[in-house]
């Protein structure tokens, strides 16, 4: 019966990779058939082994005949494994809500996730297409499914992974391999961070890491002259493209060296440009990012349209707290709690001295029910495909928040220490986001 079941979810996986043309509903109900056979990891896990065996073949046939029957399995496998991007559905592989919300993460026969070496073969096959200037669809989908490492690679193939990444950032790119590179670079994120001029990996260098920062803006917005957009995947203002290019320059603000290439390279720029739009358009999600980005920036010499020295940075803070409940269903929203933490943390020295105890307590008691939230929440988040790091760095951060909170009431008139800089207070809450 197994057997039946798995020949079906995968016949129902190719029609939908040669993006046909399937009703939603019969693409929801075959759901039930993959997630009764473990799930779409056991799926992406087929896929990926199929695209590794063709490429071994690729790479060790003496038939030049061979070469191309190989090349279309491999891509197939890639287009497969992007089919079983999202848990709710099997998606068309062009699909541009896979970009943003598709997880092409999977586990070995034993549970545990795959290491980056098994990622090595994809990372050659990558920085093939891009050397032969390959179809822009088989490139996409291979960023797509590069993105599952949640990382650059091996020690032996980082700095091919980066350069090819750098690459398929570039403006003259067609938006959806951009944005794919995009995305595998935000899902980098945290090794990206981590990264000091003191503490560079093997095959990286400050060079690099440069030139990196600067291939990071086109892939947002490729040509800062053309005339701007209202709609498309290169829109003025994309929540979805917005909200992960944030959530990348937040985590890298956290560092010293990136903070400086942040600023070098217009990122910062980029920030208060999309922050004008976040406000009129009352987007919780790029506020929050925002918020935990010009807290790790220095105000004095920034024109930041919403910064800690101004006034309306606590009513900010307190809006952002307040309506937080009604997003915490949605796990895009609970990665963004760290960020809303390190704002709120940034002024909260003064405002033990300045804030009325009612005004303080009401804070304290918005970021309690967004506590109590995720601890009742924490199951459902998990089995959406929350990563577990993430969800409980999250809970990390709110929880130190709301003991701080707790603390500064029931002794108000004990002085409030900032003996913690921003960026180790930060870490604790930051790590896995």
């Amino acid at each position: 019966m197994e057997e039946v079941f798995m020949k079906c979810g995968k016949a129902m996986a190719h029609l939908c990779s040669q993006s046909l043309e399937i009703r939603l509903g019969l693409r929801y109900k075959f759901i039930h058939i993959r997630d009764h056979w473990g799930g779409n990891s056991r799926f992406v896990r087929d896929a990926f082994m199929d695209g590794r065996i063709a490429c071994n073949h690729l790479k060790n046939t003496q038939q030049e005949d061979a070469g191309p029957k190989y090349k279309a399995h491999a891509r197939t496998a890639m287009r497969i494994m992007v089919v079983h991007g999202q848990h709710f559905q099997f998606s068309l592989p062009d699909d541009e809500d896979l970009i943003w919300d598709g997880d092409m993460r999977w586990r070995d026969s034993d549970g545990l996730m795959p290491s980056c070496e098994e990622f090595d073969w994809l990372i050659d096959y990558l920085t093939e297409e891009v050397d032969t200037a390959a179809d822009d669809e088989t490139v996409g989908d291979t960023l797509l499914a590069l993105s599952a490492m949640h990382g650059l690679g091996s020690s032996v193939k980082r700095r091919s992974y980066i350069t090819a990444l750098i690459h398929c950032m570039g403006p003259t790119l067609p938006p959806r391999v951009r944005h794919a590179a995009l995305r595998a670079v935000a899902d980098a994120r945290e090794e990206l961070a981590s990264i000091t001029n003191k503490s560079m990996p093997r095959g990286v260098d400050a060079a690099l890491l440069d030139e990196f920062s600067y291939a990071v803006l086109p892939a947002v917005r490729p040509n800062q002259d053309q005339a701007l957009h209202d709609s498309g995947p290169d829109a003025s203002f994309h929540g979805q493209r917005d909200c992960c290019y944030l959530r990348l320059v937040f985590a890298l603000a956290m560092n010293d060296a990136w903070r400086e290439r942040l600023t070098r390279d217009g990122h910062l720029e980029r920030c208060i440009s999309l922050a004008e739009d976040a406000l009129e358009r009352r987007s919780w999600v790029l506020g929050c990012y925002l918020a935990g980005i010009f807290a790790c920036i220095d105000p004095s010499d920034q024109a930041l349209p919403l910064s800690p020295a101004q006034e309306r940075w606590r009513t900010f803070i307190r809006e952002k707290w307040r309506d937080a409940h009604y997003y915490m269903w949605v796990g895009d929203y609970v990665k963004a709690l760290p960020a809303l933490v390190t704002g709120t943390r940034q002024d909260l020295p003064g405002w033990g001295n300045s804030v009325p105890n009612k005004e303080l307590a009401e804070l304290a008691k918005h970021v309690h029910d967004i506590l109590e939230s995720l601890q009742k929440e924490q199951a459902y988040h998990v089995n959406r495909g929350l990563d577990q790091a993430i969800f409980d760095a999250a809970l990390s951060s709110v929880q130190g928040l709301y003991d701080d909170l707790s603390r500064m009431i029931d002794n108000p008139n004990t002085p409030q220490r900032d003996n913690m800089s921003l960026e180790s207070r930060s870490r604790r809450s930051f790590v896995g986001i």
